[in-house]
């Protein structure tokens, strides 16, 4: 441990820290009781370059040890540039989880999130699907895919340029997770939301992690995640694909 936080520690002083939010995958009976993770930044520029920057991330879990598990998450990101706001955006998710088998289980959610600068006013959705574990190996890991469907709703604040939206979505997810024995855990995943009567109007998330632990239940996370939507809103000519890199402090309770 001593050796990995002194490789570790220059990390922390080189780059920018960004809250984030812990995704791996609830098990039931893994971590009964509540749990959670919770982090916050802020990063303030002077001199030639004037930026502020916030970030508020926390996630809550209920693991009921027997039959289901309920899970909240949720965030908030603002930055501002000479005065001048560059990022405006939030969001929050709720989950409940429900065991069929040791394998299976079926899932329920909804989500809200609003971005200023995606000319997003509001979108909302509710949904279900049903989880399995394809494989579980203490040696490679565990692997989930899910499918389940959605009713989404998109308000945007140009509605005369974005009319606003209403549409059905499959829902559809691979998720790979390995603890390792330093206890560090690397996390993949890719989710696939194409409309249901027009499969060339679609969503794709994808990220991949590793959390390394570094101090107590503090954590190091290493991230990329990237977005891609086949129609982004024609306001201001939002590109199709956002790229984030993150290297975030994660305290998880």
């Amino acid at each position: 441990m001593i050796k990995l936080t002194r490789f570790i520690a220059p990390l922390l002083v080189a780059v920018p820290l960004f809250a984030y939010i812990n995704v791996t995958p609830i098990e039931v009976g893994e971590e009964p009781g509540t749990t959670g993770s919770l982090a916050f930044s802020l990063s303030t520029k002077r001199g030639n370059v004037e930026t502020n920057e916030y970030t508020v991330d926390a996630d809550i879990r209920y693991d009921s040890n027997s039959t289901y598990a309920l899970w909240f998450f949720g965030g908030y990101n603002y930055a501002k540039a000479h005065d001048t706001e560059i990022e405006n955006s939030s969001f929050a998710h709720m989950r409940y989880l429900h065991v069929l088998t040791p394998e299976l289980y079926g899932e329920a959610f909804i989500q809200t999130e609003q971005d200023k600068f995606k000319d997003l006013s509001n979108r909302s959705l509710i949904g279900a699907d049903a989880r399995y574990r394809f494989f579980s190996s203490s040696k490679y890991g565990k692997g989930y895919i899910s499918l389940g469907t959605l009713l989404e709703t998109i308000r945007y604040k140009n509605p005369q340029i974005d009319p606003n939206e209403d549409n059905i979505r499959l829902s559809t997810y691979l998720f790979y997770t390995k603890k390792f024995e330093s206890k560090a855990t690397f996390n993949a995943f890719a989710y696939y939301q194409p409309c249901i009567n027009e499969f060339s109007d679609y969503t794709i998330i994808s990220m991949a992690e590793v959390q390394f632990p570094i101090y107590k239940n503090f954590h190091l996370v290493v991230s990329i995640k990237a977005n891609y939507d086949s129609r982004p809103p024609k306001f201001s000519d939002i590109k199709n694909y956002d790229v984030t890199q993150k290297t975030a402090l994660m305290w998880k309770f």
